[in-house]
């Protein structure tokens, strides 16, 4: 009696209060600051209860139960599967609309209600394990006997068994995904999920032993010990978090000084992210601050040459009219997507949710388009990638696959001049239009992603220099670049494409006074490695300037902050947000 109250009661009853404060915090979740301690302890209870139940679900496998119990518990598998698939789908759309209400709409529906039901049911699932009286195990022969019996029944549990263990041993894939350096789109997917199907994996192993009737047998030990393995590799990112965060840490102080947090406003922190890392905020991502925004405004028509038809657009986003004392009041950011310059847009293609956040800080955001070349096509463009990881001894030898479309109306036999020429342009008429459309010239950041992040690189070392006032605005002040996983070293693609040597190796612009970078790079892009990065930091010291921080993302890989709520992507904005700060 002792030990079925230490394996059962007291877990069931544990469990049953872990989901009731967890459901109680998500439903205030929104209204409540995130960051304190109180708040980072019941952000523990969320993963903590989910485990519980998902381990009452497996102890009730063992036991002769009654059929409500039994059903319960299936249930509560198939609901957390769904909701831990729905769950980052709905993130990755709500980053995906301009429309403020919309993105709540989504992130209610979507998030909040599903996560909402997983705990509920878990709830009545743990408070009917507690009521369950004490049974022996199951009778295997038993079992036998009602197979026989229901032969047709008998079958369909079978096949039902075949198709849920081939779902389970797929679950290697994104594993593998995840800890290597997979050169496809598919890691976009995975990397910044990962602990979602942490939650998933044991839930459809049990799942697998439920249909199979059994957990006396070797296949049941398999089974068991498949879904284990799973859930610890997708939660290998979260083991990583702390370790993370020193780092990260450390390298402010060595770059910035050991003051740097000393040196921004108490009253800009309190307008700040509070926290580097919420459990919550991962799950149930984060509700848009108040913004407005504009979409496709043309900013060039091309009349002649290479660049006749060619239009040019950018969406804008600002703090609403009014609103004051935000921490980027005044600030400028142009953002440019990613794509390999072959393919990509503005608006949902370049993580809209980070436009939309920023603009509730006070910055004006403009997230603009750019020629993109038709001079490469796709198996050139696999190419590519093993060009990048040849540059550091890695050569994965497979093809990448992109299906990321572009505009028609932007493509053209565009070379890089072309591209920064485009991106010159955009610098004149932010100049002409500064006070018509409420930016500022004189405190403006660069970022983008990938190719964008080449692409922001070079206009930022560009500008700052000094040197090319004939291609650039020089009204223009930069204050600083935030290239994410930036594909500075794709030397023979580039080549291709065609350009002047410096927006090739843009390591050839970095100068003693370059204006401060920030680097997201992570450790398993498959896409652009992590040697890029760290020989563009080295670039900078050898010019004897030590303002470049990149911020390395254990099992990060390409576009793993494309989930806004996800840890990569939380951990880089709070230090992002403070990054400008120091330098605006």
């Amino acid at each position: 009696m002792k030990k079925e109250f230490l394996k059962r009661k007291i877990p069931a009853g544990i469990a049953f209060l872990f989901n009731i404060i967890s459901a109680c915090y998500i439903i205030f979740f929104a209204f409540l600051q995130d960051g304190t301690p109180f708040q980072t302890v019941l952000g523990l209870l969320i993963p903590a209860a989910l485990l519980l139940n998902i381990y009452l679900v497996y102890i009730n496998c063992h036991r002769d139960i009654n059929r409500a119990l039994k059903k319960w518990g299936t249930t509560y598998l198939i609901i957390s599967i769904a909701a831990m698939i729905l769950l980052p789908a709905a993130g990755f759309a709500a980053s995906s609309v301009y429309e403020h209400n919309i993105t709540i709409v989504i992130m209610l529906a979507a998030v909040y209600v599903p996560f909402l039901a997983v705990l509920l049911i878990g709830t009545a699932h743990s408070a009917l394990t507690w009521q369950a009286a004490p049974a022996g195990t199951v009778n295997v022969s038993e079992a036998g006997k009602n197979d026989q019996a229901k032969p047709a029944s008998a079958g369909k549990r079978k096949t039902l068994t075949v198709i849920l263990t081939v779902f389970l041993l797929l679950g290697f894939f994104p594993a593998y995904i995840l800890l290597s350096r997979y050169p496809g789109l598919l890691q976009v997917a995975v990397s910044p999920c990962a602990l979602f199907l942490a939650f998933v994996s044991p839930a459809l192993a049990i799942l697998v032993l439920k249909s199979y009737g059994s957990i006396s047998r070797p296949f049941s030990l398999a089974v068991t010990t498949v879904g284990l393995i799973l859930m610890i590799i997708f939660m290998l990112p979260l083991f990583a978090t702390p370790s993370t965060l020193q780092d990260i840490e450390t390298d402010f102080k060595t770059t910035f000084g050991d003051n740097w947090r000393e040196r921004i406003d108490p009253e800009t922190v309190s307008r700040l992210r509070t926290t580097r890392f919420s459990l919550p905020g991962y799950f149930l991502g984060y509700f848009p601050g108040n913004y407005e925004y504009r979409k496709n405004i043309l900013y060039y028509e091309g009349s002649d040459g290479t660049g006749e038809g060619l239009k040019l657009y950018y969406d804008l986003f600002r703090p609403l009219p009014g609103a004051q004392n935000l921490p980027g009041e005044g600030s400028t950011i142009i953002r440019i997507h990613g794509g390999a310059w072959v393919v990509g847009d503005k608006g949902a293609s370049n993580m809209l949710q980070m436009n939309k956040h920023l603009a509730s800080l006070g910055y004006t955001v403009f997230d603009i388009q750019y020629g993109l070349t038709d001079s490469v096509d796709f198996p050139q463009l696999a190419v590519l990638y093993n060009i990048v990881d040849r540059a550091t001894g890695i050569l994965p030898n497979r093809s990448v696959n992109l299906s990321i479309g572009a505009p028609d109306h932007l493509k053209g036999s565009f070379t890089l001049d072309d591209m920064m020429n485009h991106l010159g342009i955009f610098t004149d008429y932010l100049v002409e239009n500064a006070d018509e459309l409420g930016a500022s010239t004189e405190s403006v950041f660069i970022s983008g992603g990938s190719a964008g992040g080449h692409l922001s690189t070079a206009l930022a070392l560009a500008m700052s220099s000094g040197e090319y006032e004939d291609l650039f605005n020089p009204k223009i002040q930069v204050k600083g670049y935030i290239p994410y996983y930036p594909a500075n070293r794709a030397t023979l693609f580039l080549k291709m494409i065609g350009g002047a040597d410096e927006w090739i190796d843009v390591e050839n612009l970095i100068r003693p006074d370059s204006p401060p970078c920030l680097i997201f790079q992570g450790t398993n892009d498959g896409l652009v490695t992590m040697e890029t990065a760290r020989y563009f930091k080295e670039s900078y010291a050898k010019a004897n300037n030590d303002c470049c921080v990149v911020i390395y993302m254990p099992y990060a890989a390409h576009a793993a902050d494309y989930l806004f709520s996800g840890y990569y992507s939380q951990i880089f904005l709070y230090y992002m947000e403070r990054f400008m700060d120091l330098h605006r």
